[in-house]
């Protein structure tokens, strides 16, 4: 009789076991299915094609340039400019064109992967950066 009372609490233990793991498995794909879709949507929509963008990604860089298929893996900069940190202690830079500097002389596009990419922004049209970049290809 002892036998059969620790096979039935056994048999308690697994279906608790069991139940806790399922309900637990729930939870993350649900959270995974719900941050892919709010990750995945509205990017597109938010983006003015028209106007420059910041894009900042991890490891503090900082490129400007046009920004399209946001919702895709790999999202795509266009007429790509960063700052150039100049100087002994690097406090002052300059803006500059991707590719007019670098030795391995890169396109003017950048493909990043979105999972480096914290955040982006619309520039306005008065904004320093922009003014910077309008004045540069006034010069090319």
């Amino acid at each position: 009789m002892s036998w059969i009372f620790k096979k039935n609490q056994l048999s308690q233990v697994l279906t608790g076991l069991i139940f806790i793991l399922g309900t637990l498995l729930v939870i993350v794909l649900g959270f995974k299915a719900y941050s892919l879709v709010l990750k995945g949507s509205g990017g597109k929509e938010r983006i003015d094609q028209t106007i420059y963008q910041a894009v900042f990604l991890e490891g503090n860089q900082i490129y400007f340039g046009k920004l399209r298929d946001i919702d895709s893996r790999y999202p795509i900069l266009d007429e790509v400019y960063y700052v150039k940190l100049e100087g002994e202690d690097a406090t002052s830079g300059r803006l500059v064109k991707l590719g007019e500097t670098e030795p391995h002389g890169p396109q003017d596009q950048m493909v990043i992967n979105r999972d480096h990419i914290l955040f982006w922004e619309n520039l306005k049209d008065d904004s320093q950066v922009v003014q910077t970049i309008r004045s540069l290809k006034l010069n090319q």
